[in-house]
């Protein structure tokens, strides 16, 4: 069994003293400076995990669940890549289908461990700046007047891109 495990550590360099958050074995990437990661729609992924670090941070500050973390996280990498697409707006139904995964895992833990994460959106946390809104708004936009649903082909836990067991295993 896992133990839930948060260990906050002082790292000092020559320059500074920054600390180190590790959460279930997972280490945080340290807080971007907000200018800078706010300069741009993609902002600052300094682990190159598919997610900017401050929205990995607010996951993991922000819940005690890892399967709410790990489902969150899932949800994260598919809006990040929405914000980096620069064809988003004409290929909206193509990126769309980026959901099928993200959904069809949701549907897996809610309709067959009832395990409901269906509240656990990170949009508040990616969509944070006007440009980032914006260019949401855009996209939602090209998609208006389309009804887009899920293959239930997706609702297996394989569409999960994490290991749904260890996760649950996690004690919080």
């Amino acid at each position: 069994m896992l133990v839930a495990v948060l260990i906050r550590a002082q790292v000092q360099d020559a320059n500074s003293t920054e600390e180190v958050i590790v959460i279930n074995g997972h280490t945080l990437p340290p807080e971007p400076d907000e200018a800078l990661n706010n300069s741009t729609l993609a902002g600052i992924d300094s682990n190159n995990n598919g997610v900017r670090d401050d929205v990995e941070r607010k996951i993991y500050l922000n819940n005690d669940k890892e399967i709410a973390r790990q489902i969150q996280m899932q949800s994260a990498k598919k809006q990040q890549k929405r914000l980096e697409a620069d064809d988003l707006i004409e290929n909206a139904k193509e990126y769309q289908t980026l959901s099928y995964p993200d959904s069809g895992c949701k549907g897996y833990l809610y309709m067959e461990l009832n395990i409901d994460v269906y509240g656990s959106a990170t949009e508040d946390y990616t969509f944070n700046t006007s440009d980032r809104v914006k260019k949401y708004m855009e996209y939602n936009l090209a998609l208006s007047g389309g009804v887009y649903g899920t293959p239930n082909s997706y609702e297996v836990e394989s569409s999960c891109d994490f290991n749904v067991t260890k996760a649950l295993e996690a004690i919080e």
